[in-house]
């Protein structure tokens, strides 16, 4: 009896997958962050949570007709962090 025949017989129910949005949709996160990046700055500055602004990035790109369906709100802070180290290291090259 294989492995799958096996958990079938016990009647395990699948859990959906819990993964990564699919690429595509976080390459259509980055250009809205980056064209946000100065926004969402000054709404971490005045001390908004994280949630707050990824609901409302999240909900401009809807606004825009963007299909949002795998696109959370701790993504808009990682590509915001990513976005910010590399504007960061830029203008450490710059300064050379």
């Amino acid at each position: 009896m294989t492995l799958v025949e096996n958990l079938q017989s016990k009647n395990i129910t699948v859990k959906p997958k819990r993964g990564k949005p699919p690429k595509a949709e976080l390459k259509r996160l980055y250009p809205v962050v980056n064209e946000m990046f100065d926004e969402i700055t000054q709404a971490v500055n005045l001390g908004y949570s994280w949630k707050d602004i990824g609901s409302a990035v999240i909900e401009h790109m809807e606004n825009c007709g963007t299909d949002v369906r795998f696109i959370k709100e701790w993504d808009v802070e990682d590509i915001y962090k990513h976005i910010r180290r590399d504007r960061e290291l830029r203008g450490l090259l710059d300064d050379e």
